[in-house]
């Protein structure tokens, strides 16, 4: 939502400076975010609760500031009209319409007054184009009180209004579109006895919408059922301020108030009300009664409220108070603007603790009598976290939302594993309508927004999770996913007089893995890549690798791919990524205990073998320990040498074998002969890729 200071100002007391204005909507629970002052008028833009509706307009804004600062709402001129018998026959055919009302209004033809000027700054505030004076003051009415209306052309209807369900094959022409579109069936309509008029609490139709000639207008001010909204916004794609007020829950009090308010602001342009205000539905307010026990408040907040004071507080956001049933407790009447978000007596507490001020309740510690022992999860973390830190990683928090403009950045098209998303319906900021199915696209906005400011040496990583739809979940929306990400960017160590550093590559980050498996005493291991891994795609095609635990992919390491890079105006940086399942890591058991080393040194032979392109030393470590006895303890590399063979790069790696020998029974012949027989399996197998022991 968008608004002004200045405007604001009208409806309730605020400080004089802009600046004090936006600090003291964030610490009411309004955020602000983006301001632009101008002659000491503040242009925000805010970021609205989405379970509270009644914050949509600028009386519910002035009531919460109201409740924390304790100055007076004003509250604008309305024109009081009577509800009796309908000026415009109505039909409700449905319970999803619990209040529905009609006023007539006419005018002179020769009135074409616009409305007065400080209205349409208001309109203009708030980024709405002033269209006629009926549509700019049913737009007015509802940025001032949150009250959706709508004006119909009254020679424009034929017959009955009607509010009921579409039916199979209806269309209708909804404004500002090209042509007609068809409305599935079951959708909430409002309809005469020959074509649709509007969708309910999202928009209206061109059929019977006003014009410069239009003399007579049906003013409809009603209340929908906010799911109803919601899912004909969604599926026609159509989203409107009516929608946004509606399908996070209206006043169901407000119908012929907010009618009121428009016919007022016509006023001057020449248009009066003819006739009683009709109206069908029949909701009543509930008067929803809370006990709060100002004993448990006081106990809670560690403050000393009176009774009174209570009272007084919670009045200033539109509740009612009554005696309780005894001394100790008051009896608390929920207001209509809030029957959608205060059920319990907490809630209550929570409306007194924002009137305080979050930042002015006593704060205390809770006793602790002993600390606890870190769980598992915990113990992980930390020892995964000091690997990472102790290589310059700065641990950050992302979003668990983002926009498509974040998915197309990375290369996702439709048919990529990585497409579906679960996708918001009620998103007034597109760059949170997905709810994430990956960290890799945050990561690289990461790197880029940190290039932009010019800072190159970029390490990050997060502990997060990612969401990926699947009807047959348990939530019946998704699968959740845990995983550990990290980005590297830059220098693979901090710059010193020995020189920059060589940057930070996928070598880096298997590094990084295999220290990680060291230290939860996991058997982390890095394989080819995997074109079936849903961020292969996204990883430069020749450097990139999956990590694998007991033979299952549990991760992925990799330079971002180039055209990833283009997309998000990455240049002269190579940022490498890395994303581990933390579920895998979880698998990691308690540090083995230590065991006394033998008294007789373990027999030792040392092999060469020269590796052309594409042989990993790796697969030649693990084929020897498969294929070695249970006394062959480890295959471990100690030299690499690189040069050129028939003009081609090759690597001599030399690794050292270590056999037990703790009862000195081992002879040479015996070890020389399984060695022998190593060095003939590494031949069989990886002799046909070049593989050739070096003497």
């Amino acid at each position: 939502m968008k608004l002004a200071t200045d405007t604001l100002a009208r409806f309730v007391d605020l400080p004089p400076d802009a600046n004090d204005v936006r600090h003291l909507l964030d610490d009411i629970g309004i955020e602000v975010k983006r301001i632009a002052i101008e002659d000491g008028v503040g242009q925000m833009t805010l970021e609205l609760l989405a379970n509270r509706g009644d914050h949509h307009a600028y009386v519910g804004i002035a009531r919460e500031i109201s409740g924390r600062t304790g100055s007076a709402i004003q509250r604008p001129e309305i024109t009081d009209l009577t509800v009796g018998e309908t000026p415009w026959p109505l039909a409700l055919e449905t319970d999803l319409c619990p209040r529905y009302s009609i006023t007539c209004l006419e005018r002179d033809a020769a009135n074409d007054a616009s409305l007065a000027p400080d209205a349409l700054r208001i309109l203009e505030a708030a980024e709405i184009h002033s269209i006629g004076p009926v549509v700019d003051a049913t737009n007015l009415a509802n940025l001032e009180l949150g009250q959706p209306t709508h004006a119909f052309d009254a020679d424009s209807i034929d017959g009955a209004i009607t509010i009921r369900l579409s039916r199979a094959g209806e269309t209708c022409w909804p404004l500002f579109q090209v042509d007609r579109i068809e409305i599935p069936e079951g959708t909430l309509v409002i309809a005469d006895d020959s074509k649709i008029l509007a969708i309910a609490g999202v928009i209206g139709c061109e059929d019977s919408k006003t014009t410069d000639s239009t003399t007579k207008v049906l003013l409809e001010s009603a209340a929908f059922d906010p799911i109803a909204v919601r899912k004909a916004s969604q599926v026609l794609g159509i989203h409107t301020d009516s929608s946004a007020r509606f399908e996070r829950g209206s006043d169901f009090a407000l119908p012929v108030v907010g009618a009121g308010r428009v016919a007022k602001l016509l006023e001057p342009c020449g248009w009066r009300v003819t006739g009683a205000t009709g109206m069908v539905g029949d909701w009543v307010d509930p008067e929803r009664h809370i006990t709060l026990r100002p004993a448990l408040l006081n106990d809670f907040l560690e403050t000393t409220m009176t009774t009174d004071e209570i009272a007084k507080r919670l009045e200033r956001y539109g509740f009612t108070i009554r005696p309780g049933a005894d001394l100790t407790t008051i009896d608390v009447i929920v207001p209509t603007h809030r029957l959608w978000d205060v059920e319990l007596e907490a809630d209550l507490i929570e409306e007194l603790a924002k009137s305080l001020g979050y930042n002015d309740t006593p704060i205390s510690l809770p006793p602790v009598d002993m600390g606890s022992l870190p769980t598992h999860d915990e113990h992980v973390r930390d020892l995964v976290e000091e690997v990472l830190i102790g290589h310059g990683f700065y641990e950050v928090i992302t979003d668990g939302f983002y926009g498509r403009a974040s998915r197309d950045r990375i290369g996702v098209t439709e048919g990529h594993p990585l497409w579906s998303h679960v996708e918001t319906v009620n998103a007034l900021d597109r760059a949170y309508s997905l709810l994430k199915n990956n960290a890799y696209a945050q990561a690289i906005e990461g790197v880029s927004t940190n290039l932009r400011v010019q800072n190159r040496d970029v390490k990050a990583f997060e502990w997060t999770r990612t969401f990926h739809p699947n009807p047959k979940a348990e939530n019946k929306v998704c699968d959740e996913r845990k995983l550990l990400w990290a980005i590297a960017s830059g220098p693979e160590r901090p710059e010193s007089w020995t020189g920059p550093g060589r940057p930070a590559d996928a070598m880096f980050l298997k590094g990084i893995v295999e220290e990680i498996g060291l230290a939860l005493e996991l058997d982390l291991r890095i394989g080819a890549a995997d074109p079936s891994y849903p961020l292969s795609s996204c990883l430069h095609p020749n450097r990139q690798a999956v990590v694998t635990l007991k033979d299952r992919v549990v991760g992925v390491i990799g330079e971002a791919h180039p055209e990833v890079l283009k997309q998000n105006k990455i240049k002269r940086a190579r940022p490498c990524y890395l994303e581990l399942e933390f579920e895998a890591l979880l698998s990691a058991g308690a540090r083995p205990e230590f065991v006394e080393p033998p008294t007789v040194h373990p027999v030792e032979r040392n092999l060469a073998f020269t590796l052309p392109r594409g042989v990993e030393a790796g697969d030649l470590t693990r084929t020897l320990l498969d294929k070695g006895p249970d006394w062959l303890l480890a295959a471990s590399i100690v030299d690499l040498f690189e040069h050129e063979q028939d003009g081609q790069p090759v690597r001599t790696v030399t690794y050292v074998l270590r056999y037990s020998n703790e009862d000195a029974n081992r002879t040479n012949d015996e070890v020389n002969a399984i060695t022998d027989e190593l060095v003939a399996t590494i031949d069989a197998e990886f002799g046909p890729r070049g593989v050739k022991r070096r003497a």
